[in-house]
């Protein structure tokens, strides 16, 4: 009778389940890997392989974005042997020169989409977390502010294998100058 309470915790322990290092409600924020977030989706999936690559498109036209204006921007994760769920991302805006948070995101879709870091940064909500394609709107920064890139990090997880098994990490830049009447 002596050994049935520490073989019972032993085995306790033993099976316990492990934590998953999953965000299905979206990044905790500062995940981007931009120069002043600097951390990216591996902190939490470290074993994540190379993913099959993102692109973040958007409507700013050519001769560069206008001071104020509201522009839509999107981000697509580019879905290959990993296409299970859940799908996440992160996407932040900084001016080059600085290394400083430029312009505002706006959730223009907040059942798929949430603010991060005072609305400097947008990530997947839990029902986003299915979508590999995610629109949200940004308020270009004053004038003044000069070039500005787009980081974005994705994963997509292993899910129901877990703990990071089949996880796939991609990430993507774009890079934007203001308008001559900037």
């Amino acid at each position: 009778h002596l050994l049935i309470m520490p073989i019972t915790i032993a085995l306790a322990i033993f099976f316990y389940p492990t934590t998953s290092n999953s965000n299905s409600t979206g990044s905790p924020g500062g995940k981007t890997g931009s120069p002043v977030d600097v951390g990216n989706c591996m902190g939490c999936h470290t074993d994540a392989l190379q993913g099959q690559g993102a692109e973040i498109t958007t409507d700013i036209p050519s001769t560069g974005y206008t001071p104020g204006n509201t522009y839509t921007i999107t981000a697509m994760l580019n879905l290959g042997v990993g296409s299970g769920d859940p799908k996440g991302f992160e996407v932040t805006c900084e001016e080059n020169a600085t290394n400083t948070k430029a312009g505002l995101f706006g959730a223009s879709d907040p059942t798929n989409t949430q603010l991060k870091n005072n609305g400097t940064a947008v990530t997947h909500t839990t029902a986003g977390n299915s979508m590999n394609t995610w629109s949200f709107n940004w308020v270009a920064p004053i004038a003044g502010t000069g070039a500005i890139t787009f980081y974005g990090a994705f994963i997509e997880a292993g899910y129901p294998l877990g703990t990071n098994f089949t996880d796939y990490f991609s990430s993507v830049t774009l890079t934007v100058s203001p308008s001559c009447i900037d």
